[in-house]
Order: C-alpha cells, then structure tokens, then sequence
C-alpha cells in the first residue's frame, strides 16, 4: 500500500509540473472567492460574474459577450432584491440564460437562493451547462443503466462466448470507482469497463483488485490475446493518473494526447504557453509493482502486436474524452460509439495552480456559491478545440436501446468485436 501511494503521489507531481504556471501564496488577495459580497442578490451575482470573469480559462476561444451579460442582467439581480421572495425555479431559469450557453462542459454552478420562500423545499440553483448543450443535441443517445450491462453480461456468458471474466457494480467501492468489468470474449479479445477514471485510487478495495488484477494478467500472459476493447461509455472521467493503468498498459510507444495552457494573470486573456501533454508508456515491471505482486517483472512493454478499439458515447467525458483523443493518434487504435460529451479541459481543486479554475465554497458556508470550472485549456494534436463539442469516433454507432433492453445485445459492442475480427 505504501508503495502505491508513493507511485501516486509522484505521478501527481509530475503532472501538476506539466499543467501548472507560477502562483504564489500571495494571490488569495485575488482569489475571487474572496471578492466582497453582500448578502444581496446583486452582490451574489457579481461575485459570481467577476469570479468567472478572471477565472474562466475559455475565453480564447468562447464568443459569449460577457461585458454585456454583466449589462443586460445586473438590472434583473437589483430588481430581484427589491422583492419580498423569489422563487427558486426562477432563479434557476436566470442563471441558466446568463451561464447555459459557456462552453465549458465541466462547469458547475451551485448557489443558495437568499430570497426563497419560507414554502421552499428546494432552494439551491444548480446549473450545468455541459448538461443542457447536451440534452438539446438531436442525435441525443440513452446512456447503458447498468442492469442492461449485466444483462447483457450474462447472455453471453450464456452463448459460452465469455471467459475470464470478473466485475462488481455495487456502487461501493473505495475512491470513488462505482463498477468495473473485464473479460475474454469470443477467445482472443480482452475486455475492460471501468466506471470512472478512478482505478488507481480503488485498488485498496478488493474489488477493483481483483477486477484490474484480472484484466491486466490477461493482457500480461495470455497469448491467446490479439484484440483489446476499452469501454468508455458512460465514464465520466476522474484522475489523470489513471493514464497509469487505462491508457499506458495499452501503448507502445509515448502518446501525445492534447496540448493545453492556463492563466498566468487575472486578464482574461493572460495566458501560457501551450504545452503539450505526452502520455507515457507503463511498463510490465511498473504495474508488478504498483499491483505489489511477488515476482519482478521485465522492464518492457504490456502491449504486443494487438489492436485497440474504445467505445464511447454520449457521456463519455473528461479523462474518457482525453484517452479517445489519445486512442485517434495511435495507429493500431479505432475509436467506435457516439460524439462524446465535450468536457477535455483538464482541471484540479488546487486554487494555487494557476489563475483559473473553481472558486467559491462547495458548502456554501464561507461564500453562498461555488463555481466548478476547468483550469486548463485544452486542444487537439491536429490544434482544433472539441470543448462544449466533444471527440468525434473513427466509427459512429448508435446504440440500439431497444435490443438491449429486450434482446440483452448491446449492438456497439458486438459491432466492435465484428470490426476486430475483420467480419
């Protein structure tokens, strides 16, 4: 466990030293969680709109015009104030107009509603505008529940075409990985379906162990192996460290996944440089020991000769979105599903690595908002921006939802394993 830890926390270090600019313990005087407020509805909204002013990291590359949102709706806020109660839903319509249409698919506005009604349940404003950008697409995709997954799991372990497998989806293992999934299906393709980008930090909970242990001795020592499939449907992301134990077993050689960039100064536009983001190689020797197994392994690569596909969909984004952009830049690699969520700029709950990223209170104790929002730009290899857009596959396939719900034959994957086989 020791040895984990340490693995971890070198590799974090490591990529904050990637991602990060210059900003010392001086700056909180230009924290906007700092920025005054009254307990006003006008103050909440200018501190709200000033904190996004400074902190957004988009604003190379959004056309929203934010000098005229702090025009067109501070007259609203100040009215708003003048009245006895407002009611929560139209608060939460309000921030939607001003905040909905920023590209950000990783923001998060949370506020407390200082005018509800004493009759008010509900008084907590909740704005995700990756979440409406989504929900308005027209090619709009259900997600997979996760009983139509073990349906279909179990019909073909039925058929006799599943072996090797393992999985948990209880929802309650440690650091945050609600399932994981892996097997051998049809002989020769390995299987993995992690929940979240959260692996590394559940390997303490026996059931990620045992799950990850599974699939990766599978791809270590099981010669029959020519095919991989990552299935990245429905993660919605998590740890870059976890580059360590998805993608990196799966590379040959180093990976450029994006490039991105972060505020150096409180101007909207005060921006680094661009910097890009390699992904390395994780070696055999490097998971025996972060998988703390007794015999030393050799210092060379996990993968082989097989080939890679990832599926993703819909709700596929953050760490999913940056693995498929990653996947497109790898010969051997095929990405297969739907349009992804659209959420790629990497972010931390580090206020001090830079000029942008969340500020406010999650609790709302010390401030009545909190503001979830990205800390880095990103873009691709090629130098286009999927932000608010998300990762286009190789290969687009629209789930069948109603042959796997009455049928328990989720067609993208087989479509995958056919692509593999070369049907």
């Amino acid at each position: 466990m020791i040895k984990k830890q340490l693995f971890k926390i070198c590799l974090l270090i490591s990529v904050l030293m990637i991602f990060s600019s210059c900003r010392d313990s001086g700056d909180d005087l230009i924290d906007p969680s700092h920025y005054p407020q009254t307990e006003t509805m006008t103050g909440q909204f200018e501190a709200i709109w000033h904190g996004i002013n400074q902190n957004y990291v988009f604003w190379e590359i959004d056309s929203i015009d934010w000098d005229e949102v702090y025009t067109k709706y501070h007259h609203r806020f100040e009215y708003l104030d003048e009245q006895e109660t407002v009611k929560t839903e139209d608060l939460q319509k309000l921030y939607e107009e001003i905040c909905g249409g920023l590209i950000d698919n990783h923001m998060v506005i949370i506020l407390e509603n200082l005018k509800a009604g004493p009759d008010e349940k509900n008084t907590y404003v909740v704005v995700n505008p990756g979440k409406l950008k989504v929900e308005k697409r027209d090619d709009l995709q259900a997600n997979i529940p996760i009983n139509n997954f073990v349906e279909c799991y179990n019909k073909l372990k039925d058929d006799g075409r599943i072996e090797h497998g393992a999985g948990f989806y209880d929802g309650e293992s440690t650091g945050g990985l609600e399932s994981m999934f892996t097997f051998v299906v049809d002989e020769d393709i390995l299987y993995l379906k992690p929940a979240s980008f959260y692996v590394m930090a559940s390997l303490g909970n026996p059931d990620a162990y045992r799950v990850y242990d599974t699939y990766i001795r599978q791809l270590l020592f099981n010669d029959n192996i020519k095919n991989v499939i990552i299935d990245l449907r429905d993660n919605g992301g998590g740890m870059l460290w976890d580059n360590i134990t998805i993608l990196g077993p799966l590379l040959k050689e180093p990976c450029h996944l994006l490039d991105s960039k972060t505020k150096v100064g409180t101007g909207r536009l005060d921006y680094g440089e661009w910097t890009p983001f390699i992904a390395e190689p994780t070696t055999q020797r490097q998971i025996g020991k972060l998988m703390e197994w007794k015999d030393e392994l050799p210092d060379a690569l996990c993968m082989a000769d097989q080939k890679l596909v990832v599926l993703v969909n819909r709700y596929s984004g953050s760490m999913a979105e940056i693995t498929s952009m990653g996947a497109k830049n790898l010969p051997y690699a095929t990405v297969i599903g739907e349009q992804t969520y659209g959420a790629t700029g990497p972010l931390t709950d580090n206020t001090h690595v830079s000029f942008s990223g969340e500020f406010g209170d999650k609790n709302l104790k010390s401030a009545t908002y909190y503001v979830k929002t990205s800390t880095w730009l990103a873009r691709t290899v090629a130098g286009t921006f999927v932000e608010g857009e998300g990762v286009l596959p190789d290969i687009k396939v629209t789930l069948d939802s109603e042959k796997l719900t009455n049928e328990h034959i989720d067609n993208q994957l087989e479509y995958a394993i056919d692509f593999l086989h070369e049907k």
